[in-house]
């Protein structure tokens, strides 16, 4: 009885955030060493590491069974979150992946342009994502605001005060 009070459409919105929301990774369930990011795609730090830290990474250690890494977007304004939710959009893990890749390798283009949500769309069409599709995003609050939610949980739990930050084997 208390699922037909709710329309369909928002109980597929749920499933649907809760889809998005799900944990990206790097490397196998099986690797002994478990690193979680905490990034912000606007953030210059993080966008240093995804550069130039975690291919030598990845070659060394994720490639080779040792590390799995998992992204947790931690988004610093709201840019980032924006920027967070397109990534999330994505369909599959390694959209999303991607994503982050491109969004920080081009952070210089888009986060600190004067017309960032028009340089955020170019590059979200690279992805395939239509105008109509962008405006969805930047308007998709309940995914923001789960994309906030776990920020905040995760930051009390880990005591998260910057980005980068890495949680190895959920220890701070």
């Amino acid at each position: 009885i208390a699922l037909s009070i709710f329309p369909k459409v928002a109980l597929s919105d749920q499933s649907t955030i809760k889809y998005m929301m799900r944990s990206q990774f790097l490397g196998l369930d099986e690797a002994p060493i478990k690193i979680k990011e905490y990034f912000s795609l606007t953030c210059g730090h993080c966008a240093n590491f995804h550069k130039n830290t975690l291919p030598k990474l990845k070659d060394k250690y994720i490639d080779k069974g040792k590390i799995q890494l998992e992204f947790v977007d931690y988004p610093l304004d709201r840019l980032a979150v924006i920027a967070a939710a397109l990534a999330r959009t994505l369909p599959s893990n390694e959209g999303y992946v991607k994503a982050i890749d491109i969004l920080l390798q081009k952070q210089k283009q888009w986060a600190y342009s004067k017309k960032p949500l028009e340089e955020l769309y170019s590059i979200a069409k690279l992805f395939g994502v239509s105008s109509n599709k962008f405006d969805e995003i930047k308007e998709n609050i309940p995914l923001m605001q789960e994309i906030i939610n776990k920020m905040e949980i995760d930051s009390k739990t880990f005591n998260i005060e910057s980005t980068p930050t890495f949680i190895i084997n959920n220890e701070h």
